[in-house]
């Protein structure tokens, strides 16, 4: 405390001035967590695990049923115990951290590069609409946002002073990245390497951080059984999800450097270009095309600096000599660029998934260099007035109801439906789809049918396959035979008859009248779509199929035989639609069916 009192005393006007900026970024970001609303699916996700009874629990529900490593949720663990489950209280736990990074991206900015750099860099933090809106998830990624920057930064300090204090900070720092993001060794090996290169002691170096991979095993351990697992299932997240394509790159860049980052949350099939489409439309090029352009500019400006002046100087004396800002910027920023590279080219070649929000690790680093970049450009009256531009622009998305906002509003409904709705004991309730993730709305007084498509599909829920298939199919399939075997079952609009038989026999005739029978489908969309396939003929549904996300299908045609079985055997006797108010494409139907 004392030396942070001696340096605000010190530098009086810098500290009002990030202080200024600091309290600006904490008022967007109460915004958008005050108006987030329900948690969505990947939240729920977090509360799912964490909310377990004991740490043990939660890591070894992570262990079986996840692929990331275990520090976020052990710490939601807690968090939850000690503040409780209110949407709000639990998303301050990725909230603060997130915060955190904008004062200390000035620190850093001004320590590696210079103070210009630094103010450049805790604006451009604080009202990036990409950064807001991952502070409010009751995700990792705030967290995350925050440990990769002090890694990056303690990094280039260890290389530059290679003491016991950067050392142990460098240690601590990257061992709590790699317990937090399940890809993080990626990224850290690749600062290793990065270390080795330009260390004049690569032995401290490779003692370094053979110390922190010793410290990972474990960790490693639960990510590579996570991985193998995943290898196994019946879907891919690559192939049937998380679809890369050349469209990716646009997504990208407008998630990173606008306000517009509709699609950074999940990749579209069919995207339209909105930075094609800003050359023709006057609004879209201040709004999109000018801010890309204009941090585009001042990131490849320092990559200049970094490569140019320092690698290529030898081709010409005119060329500044090495310094230390130089020397800081390749290595702050290159394990990044490494890592973004390395997404990129795996997720080309279809080996892993990417979404804009699965880089965010290396998000506040792009930021620090752009604003580096700028601090370096000539004609500063210039400059100036772009950079005024350009927050406008950031300004424009973070106040408009489309960006930082999220007003999800599903759990609330659900959970107020069933109060009205008289639920007994021996009703049941079925969610084939990501159902186990709306126990959190459900009434206790309900019997729920353990049965999870989404489980059966990418968790390698071997225990659901029954349910579905008989026993023929359940022991021949497998990812790369599953398209192939289950073509059939999906483009055949026929009821299928092992599920039907299983849900007769286990349920509808063990039922009482009165008794009520309830199915909840997340996404009536998904559903409607398998109409698509059934409303051609047979032989055009094949080539519908072949183009289509297995995923997607398998599990619409599954929740929509459930509809069909139960509409066969009981009466239907109401129908609930809950619309998402930030999607309206995103309809939950909640089905009601008595026993007769």
């Amino acid at each position: 405390m004392e030396v942070l009192k001696k340096y605000i005393e010190e530098n009086k006007k810098e500290a009002v001035v990030v202080l200024l900026i600091s309290l600006f970024a904490l008022v967007l970001r109460c915004i958008a967590l005050f108006s987030a609303g329900d948690l969505w699916l990947d939240e729920i996700y977090s509360f799912y695990f964490s909310s377990k009874d004991s740490v043990f629990e939660v890591v070894k529900s992570l262990y079986v049923e996840d692929l990331h490593t275990p520090l976020y949720f052990i710490l939601l663990h807690f968090w939850i115990k000690i503040f409780g489950q209110n949407d709000t209280m639990m998303r301050l736990l990725g909230f603060i951290p997130s915060f955190l990074a904008v004062p200390f991206s000035f620190y850093i900015g001004k320590k590696l590069f210079n103070k210009k750099c630094g103010y450049f860099a805790s604006i451009m933090l604080a009202i990036s609409p990409f950064a807001i809106y991952y502070s409010t998830e009751l995700r990792f990624y705030g967290i995350l946002f925050f440990l990769a920057l002090l890694s990056s930064f303690f990094f280039v300090e260890f290389i530059n002073k290679e003491d016991k204090t950067n050392k142990t900070a460098l240690i601590i720092t990257n061992l709590l990245l790699l317990y937090t993001f399940n890809i993080g060794f990626i990224f850290i090996f690749f600062q290793f390497l990065c270390g080795i290169i330009f260390s004049k002691d690569r032995i401290k170096v490779l003692k370094t951080y053979l110390l922190t991979g010793i410290f990972y095993i474990p960790g490693f351990i639960m990510a590579a059984h996570g991985i193998f697992a995943y290898r196994n299932t019946i879907c891919s997240f690559v192939e049937d999800i998380f679809i890369y394509k050349s469209d990716f790159i646009s997504i990208f860049l407008q998630s990173y450097f606008t306000g517009n980052f509709y699609y950074a949350l999940n990749n579209a099939y069919e995207y339209n270009d909105e930075i094609i489409s800003a050359i023709f439309e006057p609004k879209q090029i201040f709004l999109i095309l000018f801010p890309v352009i204009f941090c585009l500019t001042g990131f490849f400006r320092a990559i200049y600096e970094a490569i140019i002046q320092n690698f290529l100087k030898f081709k010409d004396e005119k060329l500044k000599p090495c310094n230390i800002e130089n020397k800081n910027l390749a290595l702050f920023l290159f394990p990044s660029l490494i890592f973004l590279l390395f997404e990129f080219t795996m997720a080309h070649f279809g080996k892993m998934s990417l979404i804009a929000r699965y880089t965010l690790i290396v998000y506040p680093v792009i930021l620090i260099v752009c604003a580096y970049g700028f601090s370096l450009l000539r004609f500063k009256k210039i400059l100036y007035v772009c950079f005024i531009l350009y927050t406008i622009s950031i300004l424009h998305f973070v106040f408009s109801k489309e960006a930082i906002k999220k007003q999800t509003l599903i759990g609330t409904p659900v959970r107020n439906l069933f109060n009205q709705f008289q639920t007994k004991s021996d009703d049941y309730i079925i969610a084939p789809i990501m159902g186990k993730l709306y126990k959190r709305y459900l009434p206790e007084n309900i019997t729920y049918i353990d049965f999870e498509a989404t489980d059966m599909l990418l968790n390698n829920g071997n225990k659901y396959f029954s349910f579905v298939f008989d026993k023929d199919t359940t022991e021949r399939l497998n990812r790369k035979n599953a398209r192939e075997i289950l073509r059939e079952f999906v483009i055949n609009d026929s009821i299928n008859k092992h599920l039907e038989n299983n849900l007769k026999t286990q349920y509808f005739d063990k039922m009482q009248k009165g008794q009520a029978f309830i199915v909840l489908i997340n996404d009536i969309r998904a559903v409607n779509d398998i109409g698509i396939i059934y409303g051609v003929p047979y032989e055009e549904r094949s080539k519908l199929y072949d183009k289509g996300s297995l995923y997607y299908m398998l599990t619409s045609k599954i929740a929509f035989d459930i509809f069909r079985i139960s509409n066969k055997y009981l009466k239907q006797i109401k129908y609930y639609k809950i619309t998402d108010k930030k999607a309206e494409y995103n309809n939950t139907g909640i089905f009601i069916f008595l026993k007769e």
